[in-house]
C-alpha cells in the first residue's frame, strides 16, 4: 500500500481462530491459523464459500514482466552468510525471493489465515499427532537437471535446519515432535511414510496443532524451505555459495556476504507469480544516512528508513509504503529472568529479575520510568498505537480489554513514582537517590525497525533520571541472539522488534522454558526465556488444546501474569515500512513476517 503520508489509524481486524483441520487446494482459499473446536474425525475441505477444486491446481498467473531492475537497501541483518541453518529468521531475507514454503500468508488477512503453497491439502487427526500432507505437483527447481519439488526435498530442508549448530530456530521444537533428530531418521523409524513423490504422512511423539500456521509457514520461514536435495547431493554445501536452486520466483545470481544479493527473474513461467522485475539486488547499507542518500539519488529504489527521517525523503518526491496491517512492535525486554531453570540466574546482582514483591517493584519503576508518547509521536512520527502486553494483541486470542483501560493506572509515565518503587523494592541508592544499582542497554538493529537505535538512547536516559546507572552496549544484533537464545546467558535491558505472530508461537519464543537439555545444561526449546512457571504450563497446553473457549483462557491466564508483573516494557505497535521511488515501483504489499521485507516477487513496477 502506497502513501506520501501516513495518518491512517491502525486498522484492528476480528479474528476467528480456528482449529485446523485441512487445506483447500486452490492457493486463493485460505484456512484459519489456530484452532476453535475439536473435528469429529479427519476431513478434508476447501474454503467454506467455494467449492474444492482439484489438490494440485496452480492459480492464474499474471504477466506483467518487464526488463527493468529493482534495487532494496535494508539495515544489516543479524547474520550474512551462504549457509540457510546459520541465519535466525531476519537473517533468511535474501533467501526468501528464491525458495518458498508449504504454507504462506498474505499481508491483507496476515497471521490469520494461512494459504497453501507448496503444499496443496494436508489433514490433521483430533489429537493433534497424526498430519496427511499432499506436496503441489508440478513445482520446478531453477536448474531443470534438479527436476520437481517433492517428499526428498522437504525431508532435506527439515534436516538442513535442525542439523547440529542450527541457527534457525526450529531444531529444538522440531525434534520434539518428529520424536527424532532428523526428519530422515524420523522416516527410518517409521513415523514419517512416504507414500509416493508427492504425498506422505507423519505420526508425532507428541501433538502439535500449529504446523500449518507456524512451524511450516512462511511466517517460520527456514523450518522447511524449498532448496534441491539432489543438488545438495551433487555438490554439497558449495552450491549455496555457487548457485542455490530454489523454488521460488527469483534465482541466484550472485551473492558477496555484508554486501549484497543479485537475483534474476527465472527464464520460464512461474508456477505462482512472474515478477514485474527483471532483476532484484538486496544491499545491506549499516549507516540510515547513507541508505536515504542512495535512494535520493537514484542508486536505490526502496529503502529500510526510520520514521523519523520519512519526511526527509518525502519532501524530495519518495512515497512510503505500509503493510496493510499492524505488522511490528517495539518492546523492550528485562532479559535474565531465568526464574525457571535458575541456569545463569544472578538475581543478587539483577535486581529487575527476582521473583516476588522486589522483582515486581523494580520492573514496575522502569516501566514508569519510560514516557512512550515521545517515543511514538517522535520516533515514530505517530504512525503507531501503544503496545499494552508484549506479544498480545487485540486481534489474537487470549486478549484482555483490562489491559488497554487499566494501562495509564498502571504503566503510565512517573518518574517519581518510579524513584519511589526502588526505594520500596530496597534500592535507594546514594544521599543524591543515584547508583541505585548497573544495568546494561543493548543496542541493536534489525530490517523492519531500525529506530531500536534511538530507543535505546532513550531508555538508558530514563533510567539514569529515576538513579539506575545505566549504560549502552553497542552489538550486532546477532551477538545478542547467540547470548540469550545459544547461551541462555543474557542480562540486559534489550530494545527490540516484536513481529505480531500466532500467539503460540510468541508464547514459546518469549516466554518458555521447557526441559534442560542435559548435554548442553541449560534449555534449548525457547528463545528470549522470560521464564515463568505459568508461561511452561500454557504453552504446553496450547500445544495441543483445539477447545478455543479453554485456549482463550488459559491464554489470558498468561496474559494477566505478564502484565501484573510487569514481566516485559511493552511500547508501540505499527505498520511495517519502506520507503520508494514513485517513477520506479508503482506499489508494494507486504508485512506480517520477522523481517518484515517478504513478497518481494510481488512489488509492482511503474509502466
Amino acid at each position: 500500500m502506497k502513501l506520501s503520508v501516513l495518518r491512517n489509524p491502525v486498522v484492528l481486524i476480528s479474528i476467528l481462530l480456528m482449529f485446523l483441520v485441512a487445506c483447500g487446494s486452490d492457493s486463493t482459499a485460505p484456512t484459519k491459523s489456530e484452532p476453535a473446536a475439536k473435528p469429529a474425525a479427519k476431513t478434508s475441505s476447501a474454503a467454506p464459500t467455494a467449492k474444492p477444486k482439484a489438490a494440485d491446481k496452480a492459480p492464474v498467473v499474471q504477466d506483467n514482466r518487464t526488463d527493468k531492475s529493482l534495487h532494496v537497501v535494508i539495515t544489516p541483518m543479524p547474520q550474512d552468510t551462504f549457509l540457510p541453518w546459520k541465519a535466525s529468521q531476519s537473517g533468511h531475507l535474501v533467501f526468501r525471493p528464491i525458495i518458498e514454503n508449504p504454507a504462506t500468508i498474505k499481508p491483507e488477512t496476515g497471521v490469520s489465515k494461512v494459504y497453501p503453497q507448496l503444499f496443496t491439502k494436508w489433514e490433521i487427526s483430533p489429537d493433534g499427532q497424526d498430519y496427511t500432507f499432499q506436496i503441489r505437483k508440478g513445482v520446478r527447481f531453477h536448474d531443470d537437471q534438479w527436476g520437481e519439488f517433492t517428499v526428498d526435498d522437504f525431508i532435506y530442508n527439515v534436516d538442513s535446519s535442525t542439523q547440529e549448530g542450527s541457527l534457525t530456530g526450529c531444531a529444538a521444537t522440531f525434534k520434539a515432535f518428529m520424536g527424532a533428530d532428523s526428519a530422515t531418521q524420523m522416516k527410518a523409524n517409521g513415523d514419517l511414510k512416504v507414500i509416493d513423490d508427492y504425498n506422505f504422512t507423519m505420526h508425532l511423539a507428541r501433538a502439535q496443532v500449529d504446523l500449518m500456521s507456524w512451524w511450516m509457514n512462511v511466517l517460520m520461514v527456514p523450518c522447511a524451505q524449498s532448496f534441491s536435495s539432489a543438488q545438495f547431493a551433487a555438490e554439497g554445501e558449495s552450491m549455496y555459495e555457487t548457485g542455490p536452486s530454489g523454488t521460488g520466483a527469483y534465482q541466484f545470481t550472485s551473492r558477496v556476504l555484508n554486501e549484497y544479493a543479485e537475483m534474476e527473474r527465472v527464464p520460464y513461467d512461474h508456477w505462482r507469480v512472474n515478477p514485474d522485475f527483471k532483476t532484484l539486488k538486496i544491499s545491506t547499507v549499516p549507516e540510515e544516512a547513507t541508505r536515504l542518500a542512495m535512494l535520493l539519488a537514484g542508486e536505490a529504489d526502496l529503502a529500510d528508513l526510520s520514521k523519523a527521517i520519512h519526511d526527509s525523503a518525502t519532501e524530495r518526491g519518495m512515497v512510503v509504503f505500509e503493510s496493510p496491517l499492524p505488522a511490528v512492535g517495539l518492546t523492550i525486554l528485562p532479559l535474565g529472568q531465568y526464574q525457571v531453570s535458575k541456569v545463569n540466574y544472578n538475581p543478587d546482582d539483577e535486581p529487575w529479575t527476582q521473583t516476588g514483591e522486589t522483582g515486581r517493584l523494580v520492573r514496575e519503576a522502569m516501566n514508569r520510568a519510560i514516557d512512550r508518547e515521545p517515543i511514538i509521536n517522535t520516533l515514530f512520527k505517530g504512525r503507531g498505537v501503544p503496545m499494552y502486553n508484549t506479544t498480545f494483541h487485540q486481534t489474537l486470542e487470549g486478549w484482555n480489554d483490562r489491559w488497554e483501560e487499566e494501562f495509564e493506572a498502571k504503566y503510565g509515565y512517573d518518574p517519581e513514582l518510579a524513584k519511589k518503587l526502588l526505594d520500596q523494592a530496597g534500592y535507594p541508592g546514594d544521599s543524591n537517590g543515584q547508583n541505585r544499582f548497573k544495568m546494561e542497554v543493548r543496542q541493536s538493529s534489525l530490517p523492519g525497525l531500525p529506530e531500536v537505535i534511538e530507543v535505546a538512547q532513550t531508555v538508558m536516559q530514563s533510567l539514569q533520571a529515576i538513579g539506575i546507572d545505566a549504560y549502552i552496549k553497542e552489538t550486532e544484533f546477532g551477538k545478542a541472539l547467540e547470548e540469550f537464545r545459544d547461551r541462555h546467558d543474557a542480562h540486559y535491558l534489550l530494545p527490540v522488534r516484536q513481529t505480531i505472530r500466532p500467539l503460540a508461537a510468541n508464547m514459546r519464543i518469549y516466554y518458555y522454558t521447557g526441559p534442560i537439555d542435559a548435554e548442553k545444561g541449560r534449555p534449548t526449546r525457547g528463545v528470549l526465556y522470560m521464564e515463568s512457571e505459568i508461561a511452561d504450563r500454557v504453552y504446553e497446553q496450547m500445544l495441543s488444546e483445539t477447545d478455543m473457549d479453554i485456549r482463550n483462557k488459559i491464554s489470558q491466564e498468561l496474559g494477566d501474569y505478564i502484565y501484573d508483573e510487569y514481566q516485559t516494557i511493552p511500547v508501540v505497535n505499527i505498520k511495517a515500512t519502506i520507503v520508494g521511488n514513485p517513477d520506479v515501483v508503482e506499489d508494494y504489499s507486504f508485512g506480517g513476517v520477522t523481517g518484515v521485507f517478504f513478497n518481494m516477487e510481488n512489488i509492482k513496477a511503474v509502466r
